[in-house]
């Protein structure tokens, strides 16, 4: 297949040799619970915390090309705080499919539109995506198999220092084959899906894709990226003790104290980077909690007014409502999907 004009280099040999009748698969599914949705992304434990409020919709469509090599398009429509740690042996590689209108985070620095971002395999993940949702794609991909079409293309600088950084922002001329291309490839997945059971179709995804890839990476002496937030570290601090303290009555007083942050600071440092306050995400982080507990309760003996104590929710209409703004749906709803 060639959707998007790469060259093909017919004298490379993929890293590992899988069988043209089990490879390439493609796989989509819609999902309306966030918690789902995560664990299709990352069965292996990323947990995803839905940061804006309404009822959750995600889609994930993805090409298996092989066990060294997946794309997987992920679109959600809302803003998603995402942590876990990667698969052992791959590098991930973050490719936004649209604009970014407004702010989006990835290990504390600005993500910005022409970024690829993701590849230290030392890192675990910690994303926090658009509040006007996302449409990415997430190249999977075994580092042997990277390494294999680095050394194709002379690639040297491509080493452990380069992945290292974690984030580059190509120019447009290396960034926009490979997002075309991409694109390009779920729409071939969506509308035709003949083709991909051709003999060497696995080959062809292959040397499409990772030479494109490989381009898009600028040389190492070129590729600087964005600077962390300047409250990044404060807000990570305040996070971990809010993560750590869900269970404890918290008052913003508290918070403050234990990062040594004045609250102005600690107000702006989470607007800036969460849309919300540091208050309101407690609020978000209990009220998660609440639905992981719903949906794993059995509805005859178990209530929502007492799920809701234990995290702290003392007057039941006003919990409901919250609950309802984030979720687009009554708590009692969850309950009975168990």
């Amino acid at each position: 297949m060639d959707t998007g004009g790469s060259s093909r280099n017919s004298s490379s040999q993929p890293v590992t040799e899988q069988s043209a009748t089990n490879w390439p698969q493609y796989l989509e599914a819609t999902f309306n619970d966030v918690d789902h949705f995560g664990d299709a992304i990352a069965p292996s434990g990323f947990q995803l915390t839905q940061l804006s409020r309404g009822a959750f919709q995600g889609r994930l469509a993805s090409w298996v090309v092989s066990p060294s090599l997946t794309v997987t398009r992920q679109q959600a429509n809302q803003s998603l705080q995402v942590v876990g740690d990667k698969h052992p042996g791959y590098l991930i590689f973050i490719v936004q499919l649209k604009a970014l209108l407004q702010p989006a985070f990835a290990h504390d620095k600005p993500l910005l539109t022409n970024a690829i971002a993701g590849f230290d395999i030392e890192r675990p993940v910690h994303l926090i995506t658009s509040p006007g949702g996302q449409d990415q794609c997430k190249i999977d991909v075994s580092k042997a198999l990277f390494q294999h079409y680095a050394a194709l293309a002379h690639r040297y600088d491509l080493d452990e220092a380069f992945l290292q950084r974690n984030m580059v922002v190509p120019c447009l001329d290396r960034f926009s084959p490979l997002c075309i291309y991409l694109k390009q490839l779920f729409q071939s997945g969506v509308s035709d899906q003949i083709w991909h059971h051709a003999p060497q179709a696995t080959t062809l995804l292959e040397q499409d894709l990772m030479p494109l890839l490989i381009d898009a990476l600028p040389p190492a002496r070129q590729a600087d990226a964005p600077r962390s937030y300047r409250r990044a570290a404060l807000v990570a601090t305040a996070k971990a003790y809010i993560m750590a303290n869900l269970d404890q009555p918290l008052t913003l007083a508290d918070i403050c104290q234990a990062v040594c942050s004045s609250q102005r600071s600690l107000q702006y440092g989470f607007q800036e980077m969460l849309g919300m306050g540091p208050m309101a995400f407690v609020k978000v982080q209990r009220l998660h909690g609440i639905r992981r507990a719903l949906l794993h309760a059995d509805p005859k003996p178990e209530t929502v007014a007492h799920i809701a104590h234990q995290w702290g929710f003392f007057s039941l209409g006003h919990f409901s409502r919250d609950y309802k703004q984030l979720f687009g749906e009554l708590p009692s709803k969850t309950l009975q999907q168990r």
